[in-house]
């Protein structure tokens, strides 16, 4: 079955429902029109979509699904550079904006099979060279299938989409899980910037949002200070590791939500587990139990994933499609446990783990520890090359009351000796991008 056409079979039980962002609105049944009107000119088998606009991509997007041609999704908020980056890797041909369709010199002919693949999407990474996850029909679908089975959203709800469609994680469990569940959808076209967030959840009455911990921090901090309580009933945060400081501004500040705890990752499709409200209050720091369709296991602390999720592979690059895809397993590059019943915990990514005098550190684990101290507003634990120890433990913190010797006191407080930093710094603030996500990788 085509992703399109089972989207449109939901779709059409109600096709009045809107989608808007702050310039225009239109309706379920309006953006089924303009796709299957608009299909007619996609004649090639591959499009970027660069559009200025997140309702523009969504238009763009169905029609692409509509005429069975494979969608690379683009933003303009990751810069020209990474753009470039991705129409040179993808090798992409044609483009569509907000306006028109515009043919770009590609340097080679087509050499993949592209016939099954409704997307390829682009791990999110603003440094190095990104790669693209082939992400077929099936994929879309069977990740939808199992997010509907336990997302309790329904047509009453309203969302706001405030990250771009072009990260997986909005895309399938923000997107395309809303129009099959029938919720009115608004999208903020803005930089991450809490405060207008806030400002449109009051605005446009907002019942369901999804975003990183970082952005529902900062979003917990600007309503703790408003006299009206915020209309949000229904959450969803993934993207980095919770913490218990979040959580517990969380459950805090907004008492009447239902908070998700999910994970996932592009190359999945992207969701593998989710942890029900429920559990939230009780053990917010775990991702929740994986999807009805998926196995997991852990293999030498990594966790393993395998079902009809798992992307066909990365575009044009069958070396790193063998690394990370083994036996039908895809190895995730997070180091996590699986506990007694079953739910999964995420200890670091396996290239951030910081190895110091033969000891395994998670920077996750210092900088949670250090976040229960409601003095440092932001932190980034990392690891720098030592020819001594291996490497050594780098702090950067965002923090307008703390001297450097006072940090270090409340390290030897809440950290083991092998956890104590070798440097600390003070910075303006930790880098992030489009969507709010710590960026690691500019060190």
């Amino acid at each position: 079955m085509k992703l399109y056409d089972f989207l449109k079979l939901r779709m059409l039980n109600t096709p009045n429902k809107t989608i808007s962002d702050e310039v225009n609105t239109i309706t379920y049944q309006e953006i089924l029109n303009y796709a299957e009107s608009f299909s007619q000119y996609l004649t090639h088998n591959k499009y970027g979509i660069l559009c200025k606009s997140e309702l523009n991509t969504a238009k763009v997007l169905m029609a692409c699904l509509n005429a069975g041609v494979t969608a690379v999704l683009l933003s303009d908020r990751y810069g020209e550079i990474h753009t470039q980056k991705i129409i040179e890797k993808i090798n992409i041909q044609y483009i569509i904006s907000d306006n028109f369709i515009e043919e770009v010199k590609a340097k080679n002919t087509e050499s993949e099979d592209l016939s099954d693949v409704a997307l390829i999407m682009c791990t999110s990474g603003t440094t190095g060279s990104p790669k693209g996850a082939m992400i077929t029909d099936e994929n879309i679908i069977t990740n939808l299938s199992d997010i509907e089975d336990y997302f309790e959203i329904n047509s009453s709800d309203k969302i706001l989409i405030a990250r771009p469609l072009y990260h997986c994680a909005v895309l399938t469990g923000e997107f395309f899980i809303s129009l099959i569940k029938g919720l009115d959808i608004v999208f903020h076209n803005t930089e991450f910037n809490p405060v207008k967030i806030v400002q449109a959840i009051y605005k446009n009455n907002i019942t369901v949002m999804c975003g990183t911990p970082t952005l529902f921090y900062h979003l917990c901090n600007i309503a703790k200070r408003q006299t009206e309580t915020l209309p949000l009933k229904t959450i969803a945060i993934s993207g980095e590791c919770m913490t218990d400081s979040v959580a517990e501004i969380i459950k805090n500040t907004m008492p009447q939500i239902r908070a998700y705890n999910v994970y996932g990752l592009t190359e999945a499709s992207p969701r593998v587990s989710y942890l029900a409200p429920d559990n939230f209050d009780k053990n917010p720091l775990s991702v929740g139990v994986p999807l009805k369709s998926l196995e997991v296991k852990i293999v030498d602390n990594e966790l393993l994933v395998k079902g009809k999720s798992v992307m066909k592979g990365y575009y044009n690059d069958v070396q790193a499609t063998r690394k990370v895809i083994i036996d039908g397993w895809l190895h995730t590059g997070d180091i996590a446990k699986i506990d007694g019943n079953g739910f999964i915990n995420i200890k670091s990514r396996k290239d951030n783990m910081i190895i110091r005098a033969g000891m395994n550190i998670y920077p996750q684990e210092i900088e949670n520890a250090l976040k229960q101290d409601e003095r440092i507003i932001d932190l980034l634990a990392y690891g720098v090359k030592d020819e001594k120890v291996g490497q050594k433990i780098y702090l950067k913190i965002v923090s307008d009351q703390l001297s450097k010797s006072e940090v270090f006191e409340i390290c030897k407080m809440v950290l083991p000796p092998y956890q104590y930093p070798d440097s600390i710094e003070f910075v303006d603030e930790i880098p992030k991008n489009a969507s709010g996500k710590v960026i690691r990788s500019y060190l």
